[in-house]
């Protein structure tokens, strides 16, 4: 991926309460953190606003104008996150960075990556912890393509950002650390907090 401009536009994909901590801690080296206001409820909008988020019309004008999009939304909207994103970069000539940053499969991941291939770059990442506004909470886990450039974004921050790998064969790491996290801690062995799984024939 070409590199970052020193001072990105970052779009965060939605300002939960993860969401809003996450764009706050980006704020001291982004340009602008914007979210985008289509859909979203008063809580989120209130929000936004207390963590000083610029709010943009729709995913599309906030994926148009983004130079880094962060995915963090409940594990079983990723898919159509993404699919928003995809439509809303149909006319861009310069693929943004793209964080899928939601607790899914390694095998989710990658489909989305697939499916924003020549669109975006997609660095995987995993947060463990809750949402962090002090120093010591929380780690975000990163792997692939971009992910260092995460990780500068967020130094300083209350996020403590790890890079697994940077290449493209490394997507998909951060979220099988947090499987097999997962795993050790689940009797059964099961994953069910990785509920997103590819969709067929669906992109």
């Amino acid at each position: 991926m070409s590199s970052l401009p020193s001072r990105p536009v970052v779009g965060i994909l939605h300002p939960g309460v993860m969401g809003a901590a996450l764009g706050s801690a980006l704020k001291a080296r982004a340009g602008a953190v914007i979210w985008a206001d289509a859909g979203r409820t008063h809580t989120t909008a209130k929000r936004a606003e207390l963590a000083d988020l610029i709010a943009v019309p729709d995913v599309g004008d906030l994926a148009a104008r983004s130079d880094v999009i962060v995915s963090v939304c409940p594990p079983d909207a990723a898919f159509e996150v993404a699919r928003e994103v995809v439509a809303g970069l149909a006319n861009r000539s310069d693929p943004p960075l793209y964080v899928e940053a939601n607790t899914i499969t390694p095998d989710a991941v990658r489909e989305i990556a697939s499916a924003l291939a020549g669109r975006a770059t997609v660095c995987d990442a995993v947060l463990h912890g809750p949402p962090a506004w002090e120093r010591g909470t929380t780690v975000l886990w990163l792997a692939g393509p971009g992910a260092d450039a995460v990780a500068g974004l967020l130094e300083g921050s209350p996020f403590d950002a790890r890079v697994l790998g940077t290449g493209p064969g490394d997507v998909g790491a951060a979220s099988g650390l947090a499987a097999s996290a997962h795993a050790a801690t689940d009797p059964c062995g099961s994953s069910t907090n990785l509920r997103a799984t590819p969709p067929s024939n669906s992109w």
